[in-house]
C-alpha cells in the first residue's frame, strides 16, 4: 500500500501555471491625410519618379507609393493613374487606386470615373472594386450613376463579386434610388424560366450566376432596405409594396 502511495506521489505533478497570453503589439495609427502644397507634392513626385527607374520589385514599388500615402494634391493624380493603367502587379495597382481616392475630391472623382471606363483597368476586379469604393467617398452624386450602372450586371462570375459588392455598398451609402430596377432583377434566386428554350443560357452561366448571387444576396436586400425602409423576401413582395409606395 505504501509503495502504491509513494509511486502515485512521484508520478503526480502539479500542473504548470498557465502561460499569460502574449500582449499584442500596438497597432500603429494611420496618419491623417494632409493637404500638401504644390512644392511638397512636386518633391514627392520627383522622388517617386527616381524610385521607379529601372526594374523595381514589388517591395520597392510599394515603398515608392509610400511617398504619396499621407498626402493630397492634384499633382499626385497623374502618377497614380499611370500605375493603375500600366502596372503589371495587381496589388500595386489596387494600392494606387486606394491612394487616388485621397486626392482633392473633384479631381479624384473625375479621374476615377474615367478609369472605370478604361479597358486597361476594367478586367481587374480588385482594382475596379477599389475604384468604385473610392468614387463613393469622392463626391459621388446621382448624375454619375450612369458611370457605374452597368457594372453590376455586366457579367455574372464569382470573380466579379468584389465589384458587385462595391456597387451595392455605394447604393446603400448614397441611397441611390436609380439602382432599384437592378436590385429587383437580382433579389430572387436565379433560375431559368424555361430550361428547354432555345435562347436559354448554358448550365455554366446559371452556375456562375447562382454562385455570385449567393455571395451578395444579403447586400441586395440591405440595399432595398436602405431605399425603402422595408425588408423583402422576394422581388414580387418588393414590386407589390412599390406599386403602393413609389420611391422617388
Amino acid at each position: 500500500m505504501y509503495a502504491v502511495l509513494l509511486t502515485s506521489l512521484l508520478t503526480w505533478q502539479e500542473p504548470a501555471p498557465a502561460e499569460k497570453p502574449a500582449t499584442p503589439a500596438p497597432v500603429e495609427a494611420q496618419k491623417p491625410i494632409e493637404a500638401w502644397d504644390d512644392r511638397t507634392a512636386k518633391a514627392a513626385v520627383d522622388e517617386w519618379t527616381k524610385a521607379m527607374k529601372g526594374t523595381p520589385n514589388m517591395a520597392q514599388k510599394n515603398q515608392a507609393l509610400d511617398l504619396f500615402a499621407n498626402g493630397s494634391n492634384k499633382q499626385l493624380i497623374k502618377p497614380l493613374i499611370a500605375v493603375i493603367e500600366t502596372e503589371k502587379l495587381v496589388v500595386i495597382r489596387k494600392r494606387a487606386a486606394e491612394l487616388l481616392a485621397n486626392q482633392p475630391q473633384a479631381d479624384a472623382n473625375s479621374a476615377i470615373r474615367k478609369l472605370l471606363k478604361n479597358a486597361r483597368v476594367s478586367s481587374h476586379t480588385a482594382v475596379m472594386s477599389t475604384l468604385v469604393r473610392g468614387l463613393a467617398r469622392c463626391g459621388y452624386d446621382k448624375t454619375q450613376w450612369s458611370d457605374i450602372a452597368d457594372l453590376f450586371e455586366r457579367e455574372y462570375n464569382p470573380e466579379r463579386v468584389p465589384v458587385q459588392e462595391a456597387v451595392l455598398e455605394l447604393v446603400i451609402a448614397h441611397k441611390e434610388t436609380q439602382a432599384l430596377p437592378m436590385l429587383l432583377r437580382n433579389v430572387d434566386e436565379p433560375v431559368p424560366q424555361d430550361v428547354h428554350a432555345a435562347n436559354n443560357p448554358p448550365a455554366e452561366y446559371w452556375e456562375a450566376r447562382w454562385k455570385s448571387w449567393a455571395a451578395w444576396k444579403g447586400k441586395v436586400k440591405d440595399a432595398l432596405y436602405a431605399l425603402t425602409g422595408q425588408r423583402f423576401s422576394t422581388a414580387a413582395e418588393a414590386h407589390a409594396w412599390l406599386r403602393k409606395n413609389p420611391v422617388k
